[in-house]
């Protein structure tokens, strides 16, 4: 059976992802942070979790080698797991900023890269990193978050050229909006939004009460469908915008400008 890796499997697109390739009869191997919160989970199929904390330094590295050492030679690996930070730039404290980065950068690229060289021995493999909509685009309060997310494309695109030689893919798959927790950690009430913000809460407010009203989302079993669409594309296409609002958002930056599209949000989420 093929093996895929899947991080971030606790909830969300993650969990979706790895609940479908299970049904399909792959062997997945997700990670979450705390195994035992996970027992007694169906997956209908093959899942065995690894426990990984991308917050901690090394955890990618470490986290290649067990999986190459007791589950063997990944096929895909999809770089999942996330953090996310909402707030003004200026209340983000360096440990914050370097956190967010290890979490959504430095880990699951380390990772990507511990698997390289078994991939370049055997001549195939495929990296999955999901970035975001918002690693094409910036949103107001989501520039650190955001900005993991660029530079994992980055990341991304450069790995592709690297890597294709070897007969190593590299795909970067782009959700926009998604029914998904990650958003309940960073929608929080007025009563949570950070003291230090004073100057920023009536805007942090507006922009809260416009990601709420949102509709329409996708749902993480749609978005892991379209991941498993990607993986299934033998092409060397590199980009692949997914879920709600995505395509059609990438679309008007590329044709509208970039400038007339951030005017045009600007005016419609900060309301000046």
């Amino acid at each position: 059976m093929p093996l895929i890796i899947v991080t971030g499997v606790s909830s969300g697109i993650g969990q979706a992802t790895a609940e479908l390739f299970a049904r399909e009869g792959w062997t997945v191997v997700g990670t979450v942070r705390d195994v035992e919160r996970m027992e007694g989970h169906r997956w209908g199929g093959d899942v065995r979790l690894e426990e990984a904390d991308f917050a901690e330094t090394g955890s990618g590295a470490r986290l290649a080698s067990r999986v190459l050492e007791h589950h063997g030679v990944p096929d895909v690996l999809v770089n999942n797991a996330a953090a996310l930070l909402f707030g003004p730039v200026e209340d983000a404290t360096p440990a914050e900023i370097e956190q967010i980065f290890r979490v959504n950068v430095y880990e699951p690229v380390a990772l990507a890269m511990g698997l390289v060289p078994a991939w370049r021995e055997r001549g195939s493999g495929l990296v999955v990193n999901v970035t975001s909509l918002g690693g094409r685009m910036v949103f107001p309060f989501f520039a650190v978050y955001n900005a993991t997310k660029h530079a994992l494309e980055g990341f991304s695109e450069g790995m592709w050229h690297e890597l294709k030689a070897f007969g190593i893919r590299v795909k970067a798959v782009e959700p926009g909006f998604v029914e998904t927790p990650i958003y309940d950690k960073a929608m929080r009430g007025e009563g949570d939004l950070k003291q230090g913000s004073a100057p920023y809460r009536e805007r942090m407010e507006a922009m809260v009460a416009f990601e709420a009203s949102i509709g329409n989302r996708t749902s993480p079993e749609e978005a892991a469908r379209e991941i498993r669409d990607a993986v299934f594309d033998e092409s060397d296409r590199l980009r692949y915008p997914i879920a709600a609002y995505a395509r059609p958002l990438i679309a008007a930056r590329r044709w509208l400008g970039e400038m007339t599209v951030m005017r045009f949000f600007h005016k419609r989420w900060m309301g000046r």
